[in-house]
């Protein structure tokens, strides 16, 4: 009888003690799996709508956990909400799971994407913490009705002036392959993007409907301001790119990682045919440069490119460049410190490391360019002589105090000069009536006017437009 009594008593304990260790929950550290980093809703809408996604959480451990928490980061003004074991909620406190098991969330946004008030992209995130430690889910809707690219390789096609695009996690134009963007279109870019162009880019924009790309950000103007530096990465000419064209277009507040426009070297471009031409168009508040080229071969034509945080023009490693009646120049801004990089660094080099660099033969000629702002040198020249050096300006307004010693040939050029813009602290660069680059260029017969479409007069001005 007393063995019975033991033996019952011993399995009542185990059974207790089985039951309490099935209850025992990791109480520090431990790993937690996502279906997914990046939860998109990418349905364009066409009217109001809801629409609703779900990832998974993974419990990879041997033992049971309690998530602490579960929340939408925007809280209570986040769009969008959660569903988790059938709870509707943005904030979800002690969510068990057991070991090696799992459970849904459900993520719903309603939004209107005609009303034209949303950002193009809608971000929030999926917070989860474990035992102190924070995971994050993020969270992607498209907020307007737009033509979305997102992390896309791009054959050759056209896009059209009907509504915007929006280019999210970069783009690639892919080698051998032309896209062509129509007068008009408005291109709207989120902050990790670039447009890779590996083949051929031609934009056709016009003076009345210019090409236009910026940032995705459309609620700057809430915050007193609406135009940063940085708010996306630029356009990006790979090895392989050949023939591109862009007219009349204005690409603003780009350059986040290097330049607004970097056209990268290819050691074999055809001398005849540039690499990249630009006409009428407005490179504007970069947070890096504005033209970053190495060893490539690019043509600019009464083109505007200010307010840089790096050089307005860096060329780097040789190549050959004509610039007429174009305006480089920076006074500084919101994000933008111009107080140790110039407005243009002509190089037939690069340093690679503190001992070596790469380079190449340099031709550059400037003809009617302006190179201004408040430093006492807004102009470097650098040669390496191994490599040819012919730079050429040739009835160009200057700002430098520094010898020029030989480097480049300055041919009825204007130094440190001031060129009285009306106003460059609202990015007017229009020289007024008393300008001393009025009437001082040099016809360019091939180029007939400005930018701003008014005929260039038979001696006409320096930079991009015409004096009045």
């Amino acid at each position: 009888m007393l063995k019975n009594i033991f033996f019952l008593s011993s399995f009542i304990l185990l059974v207790l003690f089985s039951a309490c260790k099935k209850d025992t929950f990791l109480t520090s550290g431990g790993d937690l799996r996502f279906s997914t980093d990046t939860l998109q809703f990418d349905t364009v809408f066409t009217a109001t709508g809801s629409v609703t996604r779900s990832f998974k959480i993974y419990n990879t451990n041997s033992k049971r956990i309690k998530i602490d928490r579960i929340k939408l980061a925007a809280g209570n003004n986040s769009p969008y909400r959660l569903n988790i074991d059938g709870e509707s909620t943005k904030d979800l406190f002690n969510v068990e799971i057991a070991p090696n098991d799992s459970i849904y969330v459900f993520v719903a946004i309603t939004i209107n994407p005609t009303s034209g008030l949303n950002p193009f992209l809608v971000s929030d995130a999926v917070q989860v913490t474990l035992n102190g430690n924070l995971r994050e889910v993020q969270l992607e809707s498209f907020g307007q009705d737009a033509h979305y690219i997102s992390d896309s390789v791009l054959s050759t096609q056209t896009w059209i002036n009907d509504k915007p695009y929006v280019i999210v996690h970069s783009a690639l134009v892919n080698e051998g392959n032309t896209l062509t963007i129509q007068k008009g279109c408005r291109i709207y870019m989120h902050q990790d993007s670039k447009l890779f162009v590996a083949g051929t880019l031609n934009i056709f924009g016009t003076k009345q409907d210019s090409v236009i790309f910026q940032g995705d950000r459309l609620d700057r103007d809430y915050f007193g301001y609406k135009d940063y530096p940085g708010e996306w990465r630029g356009l990006d000419f790979l090895e392989t790119s050949k023939n591109s064209n862009i007219n009349y277009t204005v690409i603003k507040n780009g350059g986040l990682t290097d330049a607004a426009i970097l056209v990268r070297p290819t050691n074999t471009f055809d001398i005849n045919q540039p690499t990249l031409t630009l006409r009428n168009t407005i490179i504007a508040n970069s947070a890096g440069y504005g033209i970053l080229a190495g060893d490539a071969h690019v043509v600019a034509i009464n083109c505007l490119i200010h307010t840089c945080g790096s050089q307005n023009l860096a060329i780097l490693e040789g190549g050959t460049y004509t610039f007429n009646f174009c305006t480089l120049a920076t006074y500084g801004g919101i994000g933008i410190n111009h107080a140790q990089q110039p407005v243009a660094a002509l190089l037939n080099y690069r340093d690679t490391s503190l001992t070596a660099y790469l380079g190449n033969d340099l031709k550059a000629n400037f003809t009617n360019c302006i190179f201004y702002g408040p430093l006492d040198d807004e102009i470097i020249f650098g040669k390496k002589n191994e490599w040819l050096y012919e730079v050429k300006m040739d009835h160009c307004l200057l700002k430098r105090t520094t010898a020029f010693t030989g480097l480049a040939d300055i041919t009825n050029t204007i130094l440190n000069n001031s060129p009285e813009f009306k106003d460059y602290a609202k990015w007017d660069f229009h020289p007024n009536a008393n300008s001393p680059a009025k009437a001082a260029g040099i016809s360019i017969p091939s180029v007939l006017d400005d930018l701003d479409g008014n005929l260039r007069s038979a001696t006409p001005t320096m930079g991009c437009y015409e004096a009045p």
